[in-house]
This record gives C-alpha cells, structure tokens and sequence, in this order.
C-alpha cells in the first residue's frame, strides 16, 4: 500500500490490514486530509481480494478525538454546497468502512468522541480498553450529530442515542458495552491486542465471500444503515456547521473558554 502522512497502514502475510491513524500530537483527530487518506486506504483494502479482515487503531494515547475543530471552524468563507460537499467527504470515510466486505474491528483506547466515536460504530467489532472513554459531544460545541447519525441510530438504538446525543456527556467502557458499541473490554494494552487477534482469528476462519454476503443480507433485509438517511444527515451537518451556536461553540473551544451558553 502507498504511504502516507496521517495514517499508517499494514498487510501481513495473512491478509489481515491494519489502518492506524497517526496524528497522536492532535489525539487524532480528522482533518480533511486525513479523512482523504484514510477513504483511500480504506477503499484499497475493500477492493484488494487477499485482504481477508480491516483492523482500525490509533496511535498515542487516543483513538480519536473527533474532528479537528480548526477544520470546522473554518466556514466562514464557504458557501452551503461547498460545506455539504465538505461533509460528504466525512459522510464517504464511513460509508467506505461500514459498507467494506471485510471484517472491521475498531483497537480502541483513550478517547473516542463525536467523529471518532461515529469511526468506531462503523465497525464490525469493537475491542476497547478499560479506561476508554467515548461521548456523542456535539451539542456542548452548538452542534448536532449530523453525518455520524445516519452510523450510530443503528448501532445504539433510538433510545441510547437520543440520551447520549442529548446529553453529551462522557461515557465509559462499561456504558458502551451494554448499549452495544463495544463488545469486549480489555484491562490492558496487551489484552487488547489478544482481543483483537481473536477477532482477527474468526475473520480468518470465516469464509470471506461469505462475510461480504452476510454484510450485505444484512443492509438488505433492513437491519444496517439506512440510505436515506445519508442526504438529510449532510443537511443537518451544513445547517449546524453554518449555525450561530456552532461557531460560538467552535471559537470558544479554541479559545478555551466556555461557550455564552454555558453557566
């Protein structure tokens, strides 16, 4: 595979690929070339025939902590359909990783907030630390959930989303786990590389045109993501994005002080 700046990526001998986000300086988190190269390292992996299952990490301390707000924040000077089609550019990462016809599993450690929680529901299983921490945080920035809607109502449940999404609060390992985002918890880093080598294990005793069918029955018969959803996703990304509350939200995160809502 290519090299790039933002991501490492791997294939062993046993097709399994690994994608690490490598931004650990910025708790890496997505930027828009980031979220380039990992839609292009991951679309190679998903049309590559001897890759048998997709492993996601991050480097450092984190997962990922979200979207790089100084991206977000930069909107003044953009019209509607070049935010929309900036969010779509996002929209697409997940896409490319809940629609793959490999296995995904999510390494999850430190935080994994607002996009990069939406980057771990995309995959197929999720193995995280102990100590992780994960929040659907967009309402404390004046925003909404937009594009990682259309990814966590699926996994989450009408109910656990709307209280997560509501609330914005942070949430443990052991929350993610009995709302079904997570499926095991690992009390340390080498647990958690046994976790994900167990899952790697069924990947590769699983037929592979098996698993890509199984993925697909699985959108066909209702039970994954719901297309409609994606275009007023991006809608409500564009609306907030563009909001007052928004960039309130944005500029004092940046500046390190509370939003005027705040008390």
């Amino acid at each position: 595979m290519s090299q790039y700046d933002t991501i490492e990526t791997h294939i062993d001998e046993r097709g399994v690929a690994r994608i690490t986000l490598n931004r650990p300086d910025r708790r890496n988190a997505m930027n828009p070339q980031m979220i380039a190269e990992l839609t292009e390292a991951i679309n190679k992996v998903n049309g590559n025939a001897d890759v048998r299952c997709l492993v996601i990490g991050g480097a450092g301390k984190a997962f990922c902590a979200g979207a790089d707000l100084n991206w977000l924040g930069d909107v003044a000077a953009m019209t509607s359909d070049e935010l929309r089609a900036d969010s779509g550019r996002l929209q697409a990462l997940f896409r490319a990783l809940v629609e793959s016809p490999k296995l995904t599993i999510g390494r999850v450690q430190g935080a994994a907030m607002a996009g990069g929680l939406g980057l771990a529901a995309c995959c197929d299983a999720v193995i995280c630390r102990a100590d992780a921490k994960f929040s659907v945080s967009e309402v404390r920035l004046g925003l909404v959930p937009g594009v990682i809607s259309s990814f966590l109502l699926p996994r989450l449940g009408t109910g656990a989303f709307r209280y997560e999404a509501l609330t914005g609060r942070i949430f443990d390992a052991e929350a993610a786990l009995r709302n079904g985002l997570i499926h095991q918890i690992a009390d340390s880093d080498a647990a958690l590389d046994e976790g994900v080598e167990e899952h790697v294990g069924h990947a590769l005793a699983a037929s592979p045109a098996a698993i890509a069918d199984c993925k697909r029955l699985l959108n066909d018969i209702g039970a994954g993501i719901d297309p409609a959803s994606y275009e007023k996703a991006l809608d409500w990304n564009v609306k907030t994005r563009q909001s007052t509350s928004g960039q309130e939200g944005i500029t004092a995160f940046l500046s390190r002080r509370k939003p005027d809502w705040a008390s």
